[in-house]
């Protein structure tokens, strides 16, 4: 709780047993009511910690320079922030497909057949985090079995060179 919150309700407090009416039922009430409808209504409010994503590669080094490495996930979307995978140690960030994350939540790197009976088997490198917002992140790498080997072991150097 904000501090100015727990300063208002030691006050409500000291008034109600200051003034002798803490034994009506009303009060008892409200003082029970109060608490509930402020936890419901603080969980009601937008999440200050939403994900951020950036346009382009423009975007991204201006907020933080130039990246200490990347890994390109297709060489001809290299321009795309789509398909690039942007480090930054000092920060602690990372910009995976243009979608900002911390560095450190990124637990491990693998990389996977996503083939289906009717599909073509396409690969992919599947990023585990510790974030709730999203803790698979999958980065299709295209057809290319030794390619997806390859990125995700660059990610993972990236992420345990820090």
């Amino acid at each position: 709780m904000q501090r100015t919150t727990i300063i208002a309700i030691i006050a409500v407090l000291l008034l109600v047993v200051g003034t002798g009416v803490f034994f009506d039922p009303r009060v008892l009430l409200l003082l029970l009511v109060f608490p509930v409808a402020y936890f419901f209504i603080e969980r009601r409010k937008p999440v200050a910690d939403a994900v951020k994503m950036y346009a382009s590669v423009d975007e991204v080094t201006q907020a933080y320079g130039e990246p200490d490495d990347v890994v390109v996930l297709d060489a001809s979307k290299a321009n795309e922030l789509s398909s690039l995978v942007l480090f930054y140690r000092q920060h602690d960030k990372a910009v995976v497909a243009g979608y900002e994350m911390k560095l450190s939540d990124i637990v491990s790197v693998a990389p996977k057949n996503m083939a289906t009976p009717y599909v073509v088997d396409e690969y992919a490198v599947i990023l585990t985090t510790t974030d709730t917002q999203r803790p698979t992140i999958r980065l299709r790498v295209g057809y290319d079995a030794g390619l997806a080997e390859e990125i995700a072991q660059q990610i993972y150097c990236a992420i345990t060179d820090r």
